[in-house]
């Protein structure tokens, strides 16, 4: 399933990020694994539309290889 988070890096920018994962609890924890922090499951703000969540999100596999994601320690 393709879960959405609003999520914060180290010098405290936002971003809505998308991945795939079984489960949120999974999810989360890759994005913390990767120095994120979730500040909110928002998966259901998006009704399943994978149009508009490509369109406007960040691919989770994109975010640490741009060099504006600074990871928390």
């Amino acid at each position: 399933m393709t879960y959405v988070a609003l999520v914060a890096d180290a010098t405290g920018r936002y971003a809505h990020v998308y991945g795939n994962a079984n489960s949120w609890d999974n999810y989360h924890d890759q994005l913390e694994d990767i120095g994120c922090e979730v500040i909110e499951n928002q998966t259901s703000d998006w009704d399943g539309d994978e149009e508009a969540i490509k369109e406007d999100c960040i691919p989770f596999n994109a975010l640490t290889s741009g060099k504006d994601f600074l990871p928390f320690d």
